[in-house]
């Protein structure tokens, strides 16, 4: 039962290496116009041809400007392994003319052997050496395979250069996302002070007057204080909402988008084509990239209509905002800054564009597993 499994992969290896001469006139190609295409397409081969061999996902390609190097080293490799299958090519050749031959007494072309002249004593002396061949031969190949996996590790693997600039970036979007959420936190204080605790001081001095007032003008204030106490719940809400909506989380992005275009009052129309992605961080961070363009649009735009576009491809989550407001958003404002750190946090682009006179948009892409 083990055996099995590992003449398979040998198999497998010998096989998928061998299908690699295959690429040989792409690859040359590819290396003449990299980083433009079909580099990409042949990097992508050659990422399916060693998982297809060893069965590792590789599914995040080397920097585009390691690109040429990689291929250029698989193009040795490959014409190494052409070699070593014309070499197996014609052992098979003369083994088998030779294995004739014997058993016939006619001549061996490839040797200029006269008829007669191979025996099967003659096969026998050569059957060792060409074992051995053989053995170095398939060795070679194994050998490459194994060379091919460990080059596509180390041109895809960060250098030291590259890993203190990501440390760099992380540091920098680190100290962003906490000057984000001091933000935010600030911003829930205001919301909490200037609309629910006035609403509830509001409150209490209406029952102070419900205990004064006279059974009549009692059931006045006391509608009055229903009243306002709806609006301390919906203050609450709304608070919550912006702090983090639980049908985000229960319900997914669209579920959470179609939830806040129901509570603005503004003209919003929403167009996602997005297929279901498991990434629920990946998807908060383009909600709130929507409910801060939706605010900004609402407090500052002057807008009458705004639209929602969010879209799903090959791993990137894109989310647009567009409204038709006067313009002249200021992407380094408390708000959209605080956003665009958390784009960043998920590794992400945001971009702004708001010229005078509108309209604004304020786009994002973002990563999703």
């Amino acid at each position: 039962m083990t055996s099995r499994p590992i003449v398979r992969d040998v198999l497998r290896m010998l096989g998928g290496t061998a299908g690699g001469v295959v690429m040989l006139p792409a690859t040359l190609v590819a290396v003449a116009t990299s980083p433009r295409r079909p580099a990409p397409a042949v990097l992508q081969a050659l990422a399916s041809r060693l998982t297809w061999i060893d069965g590792i996902a590789r599914r995040i390609p080397p920097p585009a400007r390691r690109t040429r190097s990689l291929l250029s080293l698989s193009v040795l490799l490959q014409l190494v392994v052409l070699c070593i299958l014309v070499l197996i090519a014609a052992g098979v050749v003369v083994g088998i003319q030779m294995l004739a031959a014997a058993a016939t007494g006619g001549p061996v072309t490839l040797f200029s052997a006269r008829p007669g002249r191979v025996t099967w004593t003659t096969v026998g002396l050569f059957v060792i050496p060409g074992v051995v061949l053989l053995f170095l031969a398939l060795s070679g190949l194994g050998g490459i395979a194994w060379l091919e996996r460990r080059l596509w590790e180390t041109f895809q693997r960060p250098g030291a250069g590259e890993l203190s600039q990501e440390v760099v970036r992380l540091h920098a979007t680190l100290d962003e996302v906490v000057d984000a959420v001091d933000s935010e936190r600030r911003r829930i204080e205001r919301d909490i002070h200037d609309g629910v605790q006035q609403r509830v001081v509001a409150l209490s001095i209406l029952l102070a007057r419900v205990e004064r007032s006279d059974p009549a003008d009692a059931a006045t204030l006391l509608r009055t204080v229903r009243a306002e106490t709806q609006h301390i719940l919906d203050d609450l809400r709304d608070v919550a909402w912006r702090t983090y909506p639980e049908m985000l989380q229960r319900d997914g992005l669209s579920a959470a988008l179609r939830a806040l275009r129901d509570r603005v009052a503004m003209p919003v129309h929403l167009d996602v084509e997005a297929a279901p992605i498991a990434d629920r961080a990946a998807e908060t961070a383009a909600y709130f990239v929507a409910s801060e363009a939706v605010t900004n649009a609402i407090k500052h735009a002057d807008a009458e209509t705004i639209t929602i576009r969010v879209r799903t491809d090959g791993g990137l989550l894109s989310i647009s905002v567009e409204d038709d407001g006067v313009g002249g958003a200021d992407a380094a404002g408390t708000g959209l800054s605080g956003i665009a750190s958390r784009v960043a946090a998920r590794n992400g682009r945001l971009r702004v564009h708001s010229p005078l006179g509108g309209p604004t948009v304020v786009e994002a892409v973002i990563p999703c597993g």
